[in-house]
């Protein structure tokens, strides 16, 4: 008789087990900055994220609110050696309004109180109707001032902005902190000053802000200009019509208010 070969029985592997906590991460997206053309990898915000940036709610120190969108976008981004202080200020506020669509969709809805009438009304706007303006890829970043003197200007980043926002007095009113942070960051904006003397790229801030100080405001309108003709990013302007007594207001939305 032939002796039976004993065929040993493969021992079963336990079945690994997947936790609802494996299909949490599973939403990712992907745009494309206007102003560097950097493509930036996010996931939408979460409830906890949220629940941290409740303790800004009542903030109103602008300089507290800023750092609290910077760290809101940061936790967001995906990609690998972020760093949000280099970002154009365009760029900065484009991908926040990217990451509040993916987070709430695209549909905005606010109380809208008419300044004639003062009755209220519910505003809704889509965000995906925001028109988007690339950068130019060659821009004149020469303004002449006058005969002898003009600057070479540029967009400024989150950090420089920053920056000025710590120099200024949060305590006056919205109007003079609005003029005062505008003259300071078109002063942080020239690069160098051109005179019959040459080209000077050292000039110290104090210097700049100086200049745009004490030139006629129709010569500083050249330097508003540029950045109008140059500007690019989200142009989040809404058209609001009051439906009690038709009155028709542009105005313009502050992206934090999106999360705040």
């Amino acid at each position: 008789m032939s002796k039976g070969k004993i065929v040993e029985k493969p021992v079963e592997q336990p079945v690994e087990q997947k936790s609802f906590k494996d299909y949490l991460n599973i939403y990712e997206f992907e745009t494309e900055l206007p102003g560097s053309g950097e493509l930036i990898k996010f996931k939408p915000i979460t409830t906890l994220q949220l629940k941290r940036l409740l303790v800004y709610e009542k903030e109103e120190n602008p300089v507290k609110i800023q750092v609290a969108l910077d760290e809101l976008i940061t936790s967001s981004v995906l990609n690998e050696g972020f760093n949000i202080g280099e970002l154009y200020l365009q760029d900065r506020f484009f991908l926040l309004l990217e990451i509040r669509k993916k987070t709430k969709g695209s549909i905005h809805k606010w109380e809208y109180t008419c300044p004639k009438c003062s009755s209220q009304s519910l505003q809704t706007f889509n965000l995906d109707d925001v028109p988007v303006k690339k950068k130019q890829e060659e821009i004149n970043d020469i303004v002449e001032l006058n005969e002898n003197i003009k600057v070479r200007l540029k967009h400024i980043t989150r950090k420089e902005q920053d920056r000025i926002m710590k120099t200024l007095n949060h305590k006056v009113s919205d109007l003079q902190y609005m003029t005062e942070l505008m003259t300071s960051s078109h002063a942080a904006s020239i690069v160098s000053i051109i005179s019959p003397e040459g080209e000077s790229t050292d000039v110290p801030f104090t210097d700049k802000k100086y200049l745009l100080e004490n030139i006629p405001t129709g010569v500083y309108d050249k330097v508003r200009d540029w950045f109008t003709d140059n500007d690019f990013g989200a142009e989040l302007n809404f058209d609001i019509k009051c439906p009690h007594c038709g009155n028709e207001k542009e105005i313009e939305v502050d992206v934090e208010d999106f999360f705040l």
